[in-house]
């Protein structure tokens, strides 16, 4: 970003900066310009969820702060991954999809609590608490009989996440 005057998106974009175009995307003086940093940061999707699988924890909170400005194209891939990927994959997008509180992930996060992995599994049941629709209510339910004890615990606070008279 400029010293005077708004971020420059397209040099940035050029540039491939992507941690510059988030903050460029909460560019409050200029609508515009915030609007032209969502964009060009969906271009970077593909990098953007490949950066899931760093170390560096600042380029990681990026990374999910970039995935939630771009929504459903995000969201959508989030998903797949949650179905399909390696398992620290599935847990990077489950625990977006459960910053972005986006409805639509419920059902997904709902399916892969199947997984054999505890960690995965307590990940889906923080989300499903984080995003609070209700349509989790039965799958918060069964996992309070879930043989961790952890996920067991986490899907107790879900649940009064999810309604208070569902819990």
């Amino acid at each position: 970003m400029g010293l005077f005057g708004p971020p420059d998106v397209a040099k940035l974009e050029a540039e491939g900066k992507i941690d510059r175009l988030v903050r460029a995307a909460g560019y409050k003086k200029d609508p515009a310009v915030a609007a032209d940093a969502r964009r060009a940061l969906t271009g970077f999707l593909d990098s953007i969820v490949q950066r899931l699988q760093t170390k560096n924890l600042v380029q990681l909170d990026t990374a999910r702060d970039a995935l939630v400005i771009i929504g459903e194209p995000a969201r959508d891939r989030l998903i797949f991954i949650v179905q399909q990927g390696h398992l620290h994959r599935r847990q990077d997008a489950a625990y977006v999809l459960g910053i972005m509180g986006d409805p639509v992930a419920v059902k997904p996060l709902c399916v892969a609590m199947h997984n054999p992995d505890s960690l995965l599994r307590m990940i889906i049941v923080e989300a499903l608490g984080k995003i609070g629709d209700a349509s989790a209510a039965d799958t918060l339910r069964k996992a309070l009989g879930d043989p961790d004890k952890a996920v067991a615990e986490a899907a107790r606070k879900a649940l009064k996440k999810v309604g208070p008279a569902l819990g």
